[in-house]
């Protein structure tokens, strides 16, 4: 649900090339990368519509633009658009507290906190999404009810004074549907439907159900070695992030929304940036070309709803894409330029390793090493690969995040979005991890088999250290936690041998595999 970021940097060098071709070239030079649908409109007018890859990779029903993906944050505009309108009929105010509307709910500085900041993500209020994400994988899969939801928003305390700064907050969002239920007397997706789909036409546009059926054409999501996820229950986000929609559908709304549709006033309200961001949308700029919208991410679907001038953009996803950036360039007619990488010792990397954290963000981040790759995790999001761009800088084109690095001060800037924000390395934690001699490490080395995966890990010993590889992907270290058990931190991965029936159950997203030894 976390808003995923994309972001441009280089100088905007428009190619000969029509829109068309340089969209269909950029599939050529990267086939298999991207599952899903696109449509771009030029002064409201479709120019190119495609549809790539799978709805649904395990049952090979190949995806068309009628198929519905969930578009995670993309649903805050859609909130935000309701929010205003019920300020129109005189139902709410934007300077209206929490305590208005949740007088018994003990949420903290309920008297202080608008619905105005709510719109901009300055509540302070933590994020029960990202800021509690050990928790919040425990239950997301799970229907929640109102009670539960807003008890854990209550629980989770704050970040920072109310309106003092900017920060992503899917509890302002969750909030906000339950504050347009109380003042309309209808349920939120009621709302949605009365407001928005039904005198719009929007008919694949809605709440998402769970489980998602593909026979209705709905996409599941899948990762980049086709395996399908896990998916959200749409009770944990409501207005946050749980709905779903068409590339066509989401352009019919964004072109109701920019035309005046719901009233140049709310269209103008929603622009008014603050810390460069609006309510449910915010700026975006592209080398000299500039733009707004919304993008969204959830459970490996990706989605992104934008205007740049005349050009506007849906795109939709389901295979964890990693390439918007990228992709969004090459329809803008900008050049994408190609990331120059450098190849450093195992001493070198050591020197990036560690816990960092940035008070801003209210976000950690973790950089690991298996002696020849980087990889980072932010709080809340999956690993990641960084690729070395000199002795002190790496970085990732395709999420567009580069990172500089002051080794002396043990911190680093990280570049993304056109902003800068800086990391402070922490101390280490002391870990509770079993030493165990290295010695002990081969009797869990080997090749391992999971029919249901259709996949191969090998377990071996590299540099004292004992590493797995899955077919097809890079090495990571595996650190002892317990007799027989292991975990890659940075992969949400954790192996548990059973050594006299050679047999290793792996864990990650919450699910649990079965390998043999082979």
């Amino acid at each position: 649900m976390i808003c995923t970021a994309v972001v441009a940097c280089g100088q905007s060098q428009t190619k000969p090339q029509s829109l068309s071709e340089r969209v269909d070239g950029y599939f050529a030079e990267n086939p298999g990368k991207f599952s899903g649908a696109i449509e771009i409109q030029e002064n409201g007018n479709t120019v190119y519509q495609k549809a790539l890859g799978f709805a649904d990779i395990e049952n090979k029903i190949p995806a068309t633009n009628k198929t519905k993906f969930r578009i995670g944050s993309i649903s805050k505009t859609f909130t935000a658009v309701l929010t205003f309108k019920a300020v129109q009929e005189g139902k709410l105010s934007l300077t209206d507290p929490l305590s208005k509307f949740f007088p018994d709910a003990q949420i903290p500085n309920a008297e202080k906190i608008t619905v105005d900041m709510l719109l901009y993500h300055r509540s302070g209020l933590r994020d029960v999404v990202n800021d509690d994400y050990n928790t919040f994988v425990t239950y997301y899969s799970k229907p929640q009810t109102r009670a539960q939801m807003m008890e854990r928003i209550a629980k989770a305390g704050v970040n920072f004074a109310p309106d003092s700064t900017f920060r992503y907050c899917n509890s302002g969002f969750i909030l906000l549907s339950y504050i347009l239920e109380d003042v309309t007397g209808k349920s939120f997706e009621q709302l949605l439907n009365e407001q928005i789909i039904k005198p719009l036409n929007l008919q694949n546009t809605g709440i998402s159900t769970s489980p998602i059926d593909p026979k209705k054409g709905f996409a599941r999501s899948f990762s980049i070695t086709g395996e399908t996820l896990n998916e959200m229950d749409p009770s944990v986000a409501l207005g946050a992030g749980a709905m779903y929609s068409t590339t066509s559908d989401m352009l019919k709304f964004f072109n109701a929304l920019t035309s005046g549709y719901f009233g140049n006033a709310i269209y103008e309200q929603m622009k008014v940036f603050k810390d460069n961001w609006g309510r449910g949308l915010y700026p975006m700029t592209f080398g000299d070309i500039q733009g707004f919208g919304h993008t969204g991410g959830i459970d490996g679907f990706g989605a992104v709803l934008f205007k740049f001038g005349d050009i506007t953009m849906a795109i939709c996803s389901n295979n964890a894409f990693t390439g918007m950036q990228d992709f969004i360039k090459t329809v803008l007619g900008i050049e994408v330029e190609k990331m120059q990488t450098a190849t450093l010792s195992a001493v070198q990397l050591a020197k990036f390793e560690g816990k960092y954290t940035c008070e801003k963000l209210g976000m950690d981040t973790e950089i690991t090493s298996n002696g020849t790759q980087l990889f980072g995790k932010a709080t809340g999001q999956s690993a990641f690969l960084l690729y070395t761009i000199s002795e002190n800088v790496v970085g990732n084109k395709d999420i567009g995040v580069e990172m500089v690095f002051d080794f002396d001060k043990n911190k680093f800037t990280l570049k993304q979005n056109g902003m800068e924000y800086e990391f402070v390395k922490l101390a280490p934690e002391t870990s509770d991890s079993q030493p165990i001699n290295v010695d002990q490490f081969k009797k869990y080395t080997g090749s391992y088999r999971s029919d249901a995966l259709k996949m191969d890990i090998s377990v071996f010993i590299e540099n004292n250290k004992l590493m797995a590889q899955a077919s097809g992907q890079s090495s990571f270290p595996l650190s002892p936690t317990a007799e027989d058990a292991f975990e890659f931190k940075m992969g949400g991965i954790g192996m548990k041998f059973d050594v006299p029936n050679k047999k290793m159950k792996l864990k990650q997203r919450g699910m649990e595999f079965e390998f043999v030894k082979k």
